[in-house]
């Protein structure tokens, strides 16, 4: 069990919205075990099936919840935690390149502690204003 479930559950709860509205995810993943307990905690995927959720592809690139778009901290760059919210922010802008995916509700997550403290943030891309 990690620090993710009850921040979630806030987020969800204050957006109005379930886990089955997230589109995507960026996560905070400065291990490689973080991404599969972040899924797992925000309810992204059921308890125990991180593993194989990620297995079957789902967290790649055209899945149904394409994770750490931007490669995360692990492989695209590390901006001191800000990260995820880094990448969120160039998806709901629209400004992702070859790595856009289109968009809905994008969780980004942010942790510490050894996964006890986690922060939660829900963005809904909006239409440029030029």
């Amino acid at each position: 069990n990690t620090g993710a479930t009850q921040p979630g559950k806030t987020a969800y709860r204050s957006a109005g919205v379930t886990p089955r509205d997230v589109t995507q995810a960026q996560f905070y993943d400065a291990f490689s075990y973080v991404g599969l307990f972040s899924l797992e905690g925000y309810g992204l995927c059921r308890r125990g099936a991180g593993g194989a959720f990620v297995a079957r592809g789902h967290t790649a690139p055209g899945g149904k919840l394409p994770v750490n778009t931007g490669g995360g901290h692990l492989s695209g760059f590390y901006l001191q935690g800000v990260t995820p919210l880094s990448e969120a922010v160039i998806q709901a802008r629209g400004d992702g390149g070859e790595r856009q995916v289109d968009n809905g509700l994008i969780l980004v997550s942010g942790n510490g502690g050894c996964l006890d403290y986690h922060a939660c943030l829900l963005v809904s891309p909006r239409k440029r204003l030029n």
